[in-house]
C-alpha cells in the first residue's frame, strides 16, 4: 500500500457514531504506519468526549453524517437521465470568437469568482478573453492560516475531568466559528482566481460537517486540501478525501474493520462522489467497504493504518476480482467513463447552466479523460466556448448564499474595512448570521449529499433577508442596527467607464451586479431611481446629490428579481 495522502481535519460538535473515533495520543501515526496494538482504552476515553459533545447537540444534527438517515433525494435531473437538447443555439464547445467588452467579462467574472469587482471586469475588458482565463486558472499562494490551533493534534484527555472536557468542547465549537470568518475573509481578499470558487464546490462535492467531525482542526485541513487541489486531479483529491481525518469521522470509516465492515464511505464515494446511482451494486459497495478497512485518525489531523483491521481477502468490484485495497477502488473507479460525466455534470451546473445535454457532457468529460482528470483542462474549455457566452445562459445561474455575503462584500469593494478575528464583532455577527438566513453555513452543509442548490436558494424565507441584508452594505445600517460596514457608492460609481452619463451608470451598475443586462423596462426603472426625478443631462457624479442617488439606484438594484441571478 501506498503512503496516505494529505489529510484532513473537521470540526465542531459530534454524534453518535462518532464516539468511537479517536485512537489516542501514544498511538498516533502521522502516516499510514502499522500499530502494534489495538487502543481500546484510548478509544473509550476519546467516546467520553465525544459522547459528552453530542448531549449538546439538536437530535437533527446528530445524523448528519450517516447515510441510512440522509440518504439524499437528487439534485436535478437523475445521472442516467439523457437530456434531448439545451435550450440556447450552441450544443458544443466550439470556441468563442465574439465581441469580449465589459457585459462579457462581467458575465465571465461573475460565474468564475465570488463576487467580481469593477476594477477586475475593466482589467478583463481589456486583457481580452483568453487572457482573463490564463488569470483566473493560474496557480495561487495559499492564506494564511486562521491560527497556530489549526493544525494542532486533539489532545489527550485521559486523566482530565468531565469540566475540563466541556470546556475543550466549548473551544471547539468557538474555533469553528472563527474557521467560518476565516474562509468567508479569503473568499473576500482572493485575487482574480476560480480558486475559492472551487474550494467552495469540492466543499459542496465531499460534503463534510463540523457538527458531526467536532474538530475545526481537521475541516481547516480538509478546506486546505480543497484548495490544494482546486483546479487539479479529481482522482488524486478523492484518494486523498478517501483518508482525510475529517472524512474519516465524517462518514465512519474510522470504525470500518474487518468482519465489522462499515459501508458509509463506500455508498457515498459511489453514489454521490464519482458514479452516481444506477452504476455501481450493492455487491461493489460491499467490496470498496471491505477495500477500506483499517484507516483511522488518532488526533484528528493525521491518518493512519492498522493492517490487523484491513480485510485482505479476495474482492470483486465494478467487475474486476482482485486484493484490492483503497487505492486500487479508487484507480478501478476512476477507469469507468461515467465518473467524469459525474463530476462534469456537477461542474456544468455549477459554472452554466442547471440541465445539461448529452453532447455537451460527452465533450467534456472527453477533456477531462484526456487530461488525466485534471478540472483546470475542463473549465478552460467552458470559459472560452461560444456555449458559456450563449445569451441564453447569461443569467441562468441562481446566486447561492456566499454570493450574498462573502460575494457582495467583495463586489463592493468592502474587503479592506471587514475584520472577521473577533467573533463578537458587528462585522462577524453581520457575516455569521447571512450564512444562517441565507441558508448556507459554511462547514455545516445540510448532509452528505451537499446544499441542494438551484431554486432552492431563493424562497419565502431566504428571499426577504437577503433583500434586507443586502441593502444593509449600502446604508451601513440593518433593521436599524449600524454594522460599521458602509459601501462607498461613489467610489465604485466612478470607476464606471463613463461615471457622468446615466445611461452607461445604469449599464454598468447591471454589468457589476447582475453580469448581464436587464430588459428595456428594467433599466429604464433603475434610470429613474438614478435621477430621481431630474433629466439625463443633469446627473453629476459630483453633485451634492450624487451619493444619495447612486444609493437609492443601488438598493433598487439590489431588491430586483435580475440581482438573484447571475
Amino acid at each position: 500500500m501506498g503512503s496516505v495522502p494529505k489529510s484532513g481535519l473537521t470540526s465542531l460538535l459530534a454524534p453518535p457514531a462518532l464516539a468511537l473515533f479517536l485512537v489516542g495520543m501514544s498511538m498516533l501515526a502521522p502516516s499510514r504506519s502499522a500499530c502494534a496494538a489495538e487502543p481500546g482504552e484510548e478509544i473509550s476515553e476519546l467516546r467520553r468526549v465525544l459522547e459528552r459533545a453530542e448531549e449538546s447537540l439538536p437530535p437533527a444534527e446528530a445524523t448528519l453524517g450517516t447515510h441510512r438517515e440522509t440518504k439524499p433525494a437528487f439534485r436535478g435531473e437523475p445521472s442516467t437521465t439523457r437530456s434531448t437538447g439545451s435550450r440556447g443555439t450552441t450544443t458544443d464547445w466550439t470556441p468563442y470568437a465574439g465581441a469580449f467588452g465589459h457585459e462579457e467579462a462581467a458575465h465571465l467574472l461573475h460565474r468564475a469568482v465570488i463576487g467580481p469587482k469593477w476594477s477586475e471586469v475593466e482589467t478583463a475588458a481589456t486583457t481580452g478573453l483568453s487572457g482573463t482565463v490564463d488569470l483566473l486558472l493560474a496557480p495561487r499562494f495559499p492564506p494564511s492560516s486562521p491560527g497556530a490551533w489549526a493544525t494542532e493534534p486533539v489532545p489527550d484527555t485521559r486523566g482530565w475531568p468531565q469540566a475540563q472536557i466541556d470546556s475543550l468542547i466549548a473551544l471547539y465549537r468557538e474555533r469553528g466559528d472563527l474557521l467560518r470568518l476565516w474562509w468567508s475573509e479569503v473568499m473576500v481578499d482572493q485575487q482574480t482566481s476560480v480558486t475559492e470558487s472551487m474550494v467552495l464546490f469540492w466543499h459542496d462535492h465531499f460534503a463534510t460537517g463540523i457538527d458531526k467531525v467536532l474538530f475545526p482542526q481537521s475541516m481547516y485541513i480538509q478546506n486546505d486540501l480543497f484548495r490544494d487541489y482546486a483546479t487539479g486531479s479529481f482522482r488524486e483529491l478523492t484518494r486523498n478525501v478517501a483518508y482525510d481525518p475529517a472524512m474519516l469521522l465524517w462518514l465512519d470509516g474510522q470504525y470500518n474493520r474487518a468482519g465489522n465492515v462499515n459501508e458509509n464511505w463506500a455508498r457515498e464515494l459511489l453514489e454521490l462522489f464519482t458514479l452516481g446511482v444506477d452504476h455501481y451494486t450493492q455487491d461493489d459497495v460491499v467490496a470498496a467497504a471491505r477495500a477500506f478497512t483499517g484507516y483511522y485518525t488518532t488526533d484528528g489531523v493525521t491518518s493512519a493504518f492498522n493492517p490487523a483491521w484491513h480485510d485482505n481477502g479476495y474482492k470483486v468490484f465494478l467487475g474486476q476480482g482482485g486484493f484490492w485495497d483503497g487505492d486500487d477502488i479508487i484507480d478501478i473507479i476512476f477507469q469507468q467513463d461515467e465518473t467524469a460525466r459525474f463530476v462534469c455534470r456537477k461542474l456544468y451546473k455549477w459554472y452554466v447552466d442547471e440541465y445539461p445535454d448529452d453532447v455537451l457532457l460527452d465533450g467534456l468529460a472527453q477533456t477531462l479523460r484526456d487530461n488525466d482528470y485534471q478540472i483546470a483542462p475542463v473549465l478552460r474549455q467552458i470559459f472560452l466556448s461560444e456555449h458559456f457566452f450563449d445569451i441564453d445562459y447569461r443569467g441562468s445561474v441562481i446566486k447561492d448564499g456566499v454570493d450574498h455575503y462573502a460575494g457582495l462584500i467583495r463586489m463592493l469593494g468592502m474587503g479592506p474595512m471587514l475584520d472577521l478575528s473577533d467573533p463578537e464583532d458587528n462585522q462577524s455577527v453581520f457575516v455569521t448570521y447571512s450564512m444562517f438566513v441565507y441558508d448556507q453555513i459554511l462547514f455545516q452543509p445540510p448532509n452528505v449529499a451537499g446544499w441542494p442548490g438551484y431554486r432552492t436558494w431563493v424562497n419565502s424565507y431566504t428571499l426577504p433577508w437577503r433583500k434586507t441584508l443586502d441593502v444593509g452594505l449600502i446604508d451601513g445600517i440593518v433593521l436599524g442596527y449600524p454594522i460599521t460596514m458602509q459601501a462607498n457608492v461613489k467610489a465604485l460609481a466612478q470607476q464606471f467607464q463613463d461615471p457622468n452619463d446615466p445611461y452607461q451608470v445604469v449599464s454598468d451598475t447591471a454589468a457589476l451586479f447582475f453580469g448581464f443586462q436587464p430588459t428595456e423596462l428594467v433599466a429604464n426603472r433603475m434610470l429613474d431611481e438614478l435621477l430621481q426625478g431630474a433629466e439625463p443631462w443633469e446627473w453629476n457624479i459630483n453633485d451634492p446629490n450624487a451619493t444619495q442617488q447612486l444609493r437609492a439606484l443601488f438598493r433598487l438594484t439590489m431588491r430586483l428579481p435580475d440581482f438573484q441571478l447571475k
